[in-house]
């Protein structure tokens, strides 16, 4: 009962998009194109995790219903052009799982499955004929903090202990370059650079998010400055 109650709402709602995408729909629906929802999209992600923040289920339902929404109207333009369908979308993600989880869909070994994982993702880009370097496959609009944190995961292993004296030796190359060139804007751009993605490195070896802890800490600044005024 509940599988058909969520098959008919999810057939309600791609009818519905084609609706306010056909010729008597919504005149602003129907001007849309995949770039221009490109920020919708972004800023339905951000919501999303502000409202995870706040621990508030019934306002992550609405938005993950308005993340669902752009990931519809994107498959309903991309179904005009006779490209693909949001069943092509679906069945897409679904084959994309059980490739991935052969320890849960093929009987293989539980034992290694992150580095399996790995091999699967390259081995999928190598059939499609995408490019294999580090450059392609980390996407150049991630955050900084999290592209470079994604960046560190392929570096040989470091002990994070090891990484503290290249952060402290950072600090210091910017402490001495504030004293001594204070016009020095280059460098010390290309220092500080340096010291964040180290940073971000020893996130990584300690397993924790860099992005998601300056957003949780952004939080807590802006909160204190709110109390404060």
């Amino acid at each position: 009962m509940t599988g058909n109650k969520t098959l008919i709402a999810l057939r309600e709602l791609l009818d519905i998009m084609t609706t306010l995408r056909s010729d008597h729909g919504c005149r602003w629906d129907r001007q849309q194109t995949p770039e221009s929802l490109k920020p919708y999209l972004l800023e339905e992600c951000y919501e999303l995790l502000e409202a995870i923040d706040r621990a508030q289920p019934q306002e992550i339902c609405d938005e993950l219903g308005d993340l669902l929404l752009q990931v519809v109207f994107q498959a309903q333009i991309f179904s005009e052009q006779g490209l693909f369908s949001m069943a092509d979308v679906a069945a897409s993600i679904s084959r994309k799982l059980i490739r991935r989880h052969p320890h849960i869909f093929a009987r293989a070994d539980a034992e290694g499955h992150e580095q399996r994982w790995e091999e699967i993702k390259l081995r999928e880009r190598q059939e499609r004929g995408l490019p294999l370097s580090l450059a392609e496959r980390i996407p150049k609009t991630l955050p900084a903090l999290k592209r470079a944190q994604k960046i560190a995961k392929r570096i040989d292993s470091i002990d994070s202990y090891k990484l503290i004296p290249k952060i402290e030796l950072k600090l210091n190359q910017l402490k001495s370059l504030a004293v001594e060139l204070p016009s020095a804007t280059d460098q010390r751009q290309k220092i500080l650079a340096e010291l964040l993605f180290c940073i971000s490195h020893l996130s990584y070896t300690l397993d924790i998010d860099a992005e998601e802890s300056l957003r949780q800490f952004n939080v807590e600044i802006v909160t204190k400055i709110d109390a404060n005024k």
